[in-house]
């Protein structure tokens, strides 16, 4: 019996200190979480939208940079990674990106399945962007590099979503067409789901567009590509990745280098001061975003000046409806420093 009696003090003596470690831990655990919380507290809260193809033969690399770079910022709260699609369908995109975080230990970061078609409203990124909006209303921005779909989705379901986000950020639409040495290129990201380009850009706050057209201000050529990048551990992973994407270039439009298109983007969220940002009211038709087409509102009475910014007469002279004076006020980035914003395209990954 004095055996028993020592063998259950024993148990408990062991339960006790058991339920005190992990009591501890409990403290331990919520003490890291209200830290990281106070250190979150004041940095900008982003959610990227992308159609990233990082690595996937014949698809764009861009988005691939944009979420290294943004992994890579530590003022920063990325608060999830959503897959959308464009540059490939969105499964291929989010099996990508799932490896992408995978090889580069950021699993932490959520990753969610967006829409799998044009007008595809109801899916696991429109529904978290909507629960995140709600838990965060006015502090999270929006940086969209794909399709808008998961966005417009977003919208679809809870039409208060545009008032509750602080800002979006898009790369996408045309004002005039990409001609190349070799064949135009068509616009994407717009024109993909022109249904949902038209609903966010009709009803969405605070937008701002870096168009296929301001991005031809800068190039990057492979040598000075690979010569920022080659002595760096990041740089070698993006040279692994996209060994064959300047030739694509190339061989497909005779561009001897490569536009960072979504990095633009991304530049000018961070670097404003690199960047001429222009209000211009835009009409936003349905017809139009089926090209990507951007097309300004003319104002009564300017004709000289809009011949100079290069409207075409035929168009002047044949007039335009009353409607058009009216239009949607976006903001446009326009890059202003060439050479710094080519810089920081680079020094990221060097």
């Amino acid at each position: 019996m004095e055996t028993e009696k020592i063998e259950i003090e024993k148990i408990e003596t062991e339960k006790t200190e058991i339920e005190k470690i992990e009591t501890q831990n409990i403290e331990t655990e919520k003490m890291e979480m209200q830290n990281r919380a106070r250190q979150n507290e004041n940095k900008r809260k982003i959610i990227f939208d992308c159609d990233n193809t990082m690595g996937i033969p014949g698809c764009d690399m861009d988005d691939g940079l944009c979420l290294l770079y943004l992994l890579g910022r530590e003022d920063i709260e990325l608060l999830a990674v959503s897959a959308s699609f464009g540059n490939n369908r969105t499964k291929v995109v989010y099996e990508n990106t799932r490896t992408m975080l995978r090889e580069r230990n950021r699993e932490d970061i959520p990753l969610w399945l967006g829409g799998l078609k044009p007008e595809d409203w109801d899916s696991e990124s429109s529904r978290n962007l909507v629960k995140l909006a709600r838990a965060y209303p006015h502090e999270i921005d929006l940086i969209v590099t794909g399709s808008l779909t998961n966005i417009a989705g977003a919208f679809v379901l809870d039409p208060e979503f545009f008032c509750l986000i602080k800002g979006i950020y898009f790369m996408g639409g045309i004002t005039a067409p990409l001609i190349f040495e070799k064949k135009e290129m068509k616009e994407l990201n717009f024109s993909v789901d022109y249904k949902a380009s038209t609903l966010v850009l009709q009803n969405g706050e605070n937008l701002h567009i870096i168009t296929g057209n301001a991005c031809l201000a800068v190039m990057t050529s492979y040598s000075d590509f690979k010569e920022r990048l080659e002595n760096s551990s990041i740089g070698q992973y993006i040279l692994k990745k996209e060994s064959d994407w300047f030739a694509y270039n190339d061989r497909e439009y005779g561009i001897k280098g490569f536009y960072n298109w979504d990095m633009t983007t991304v530049l000018y969220y961070f670097y404003p001061e690199l960047f001429f940002r222009k209000k211009k009211k835009i009409l936003i038709t349905e017809e139009n975003l089926k090209t990507g087409f951007l097309e300004e509102y003319l104002k009564t009475g300017f004709i000289e000046e809009y011949l100079e910014i290069g409207y075409p007469e035929e168009n002047l002279k044949a007039g335009y409806p009353e409607e058009k004076v009216l239009g949607r006020e976006l903001y446009f980035g326009e890059i202003k420093e060439k050479e710094e914003v080519k810089r920081k395209m680079l020094e990221a990954f060097a």
